[in-house]
């Protein structure tokens, strides 16, 4: 019997589920829309990450089924399974598995192939206009985690309570490990040894994720926890303060232009201009014009910084400049709806080797092993802010005994957000603002 599609979006809106991928966008409200392609996202772009990896493999039938359940709601002519042609292994068992109006469509080993514009760009040959979203050309794109807690959500009736990440880096054993949401990242991190006794931990992949604290906790959008010496690449990018970035930038920068030419959403039509950017810097100017407007087009991939040969960060100039004119409550105006690919995309693509070469994380671009136990604390923190939108409000309070799955903070009335569940059977022993504390 065909599923409903008011019974498969209320099942993943109950379910909590957002985007895996980082972006975190409630999952129901994407997969409501119609569409004429569904595009599951395995190409895992960020160096070193394991984790869709694993999952493709380990989880193919369900990202399977979960794509063709939300391309069935969304009257799509075809899913597309969208992963990188070295994934050897998880394309021979997605061919192998696949049902009609499914696809598999190879990627080449670039950056950022995973970035949702660049896949649609590749996948469709459609171009998402300038300050769009991919349904506005017809296209939902879901992350391959994401899917599996779509597919687990309509057919089990399974919340979100665990999230598989990659725990990689300056350790003794690289791994991927199934973890309880509310977990403490500095006891997620030490399942995989750190060698160094004084490291920063980034979260998410070494070009777009931030540091964190051990404090800190596993959310549904942790993909991967990077142990890092403090005074490796990424690390020391991170530490730099924007303002820095910028002086640098207005003294240092020479205008060669490696930063647009290798820009993502420029090469994809839109009118991003990094080096131009730069350039007004050197003069100030920070008011809203179609070079300034630019930087609310910049996705921060950071592939500029890695391309410049100076070693400067247009990503943070870009994020400054925003800033600025958010606060003057200033807004993009560049929206062109039909933008044109720039006729030397495919000899411009950045490799990903190329990528890892100049962090100079070689040697932690390494195998990761699967974790054989889930990782199930006695205390739990979960946020109740882990997506895009609003933070979800309470339903229970202290004193009150939970099970693992159970709903304890639910999205606001009409307001978008995500469900929160206990990863944890145990007691409410804190409510603040931000957190629910179970033990």
């Amino acid at each position: 019997m065909a599923l409903k599609k008011e019974e498969v979006v209320r099942k993943v809106r109950d379910a909590g589920v957002v985007g895996g991928g980082g972006a975190g966008f409630p999952t129901h409200v994407k997969i409501s829309a119609e569409a004429d392609f569904v595009i599951a996202n395995g190409a895992e772009c960020e160096p070193i990450l394991r984790t869709d990896q694993y999952l493709m493999v380990e989880k193919n039938s369900e990202i399977l089924r979960g794509l063709e359940i939300v391309r069935d709601i969304s009257s799509a002519q075809t899913g597309f399974v969208a992963l990188k042609s070295k994934y050897k292994k998880a394309v021979e068992l997605f061919r192998k598995n696949r049902k009609p109006g499914i696809e598999v469509f190879e990627l080449d080993s670039f950056y950022p192939a995973g970035d949702e514009q660049v896949l649609v760009c590749e996948v469709t040959g459609r171009v998402v206009p300038e300050a769009g979203i991919p349904i506005d050309v017809g296209v939902i794109v879901d992350n391959v985690g994401t899917l599996i807690n779509v597919c687990e959500a309509v057919e089990k009736r399974k919340s979100v309570t665990r999230k598989y990440v990659t725990v990689t880096g300056e350790v003794e054993k690289p791994i991927v490990v199934k973890c309880a949401i509310g977990a403490k990242i500095a006891d997620v991190v030490a399942l995989a040894k750190p060698k160094l006794e004084n490291y920063a931990i980034i979260s998410g992949g070494p070009m777009m994720g931030e540091i964190v604290s051990g404090d800190d906790v596993i959310t549904k959008t942790t993909g991967a926890l990077i142990v890092l010496p403090l005074d490796s690449n990424p690390v020391e990018r991170r530490l730099m303060k924007d303002t820095v970035a910028k002086r640098r930038a207005k003294s240092i920068c020479d205008q060669c232009m490696d930063c647009t030419l290798v820009c993502p959403r420029n090469l994809i039509g839109h009118r991003i201009y990094p080096h131009k950017i730069m350039r007004m810097n050197f003069f100030e100017t920070n008011e809203l014009n179609e070079i300034t407007s630019g930087s609310f087009l910049c996705v921060s991939c950071g592939l500029c910084e890695i391309a410049c040969p100076q070693g400067l960060s247009p990503r943070s100039v870009f994020k400054l400049v925003k800033e600025n004119l958010i606060s003057k409550g200033l807004k993009n105006i560049l929206t062109e709806p039909k933008p044109t690919t720039h006729p030397v995309r495919d000899l411009r693509k950045f490799p990903a080797e190329r990528v890892v070469q100049r962090l100079g994380i070689r040697k932690y671009d390494v195998p990761a092993q699967f974790y054989q136990r889930e990782f199930i604390p006695d205390k739990v923190k979960i946020p109740f802010l882990q997506h895009v939108g609003v933070p979800s409000q309470p339903v229970v309070k202290v004193g009150d005994e939970v099970k693992a799955g159970q709903l304890i903070a639910k999205i606001p009335d009409g307001k978008i957000g995500a469900n929160m569940h206990s990863s944890i059977d145990g007691t409410v022993v804190n409510i603040d603002e931000k957190f629910v504390y179970i033990e």
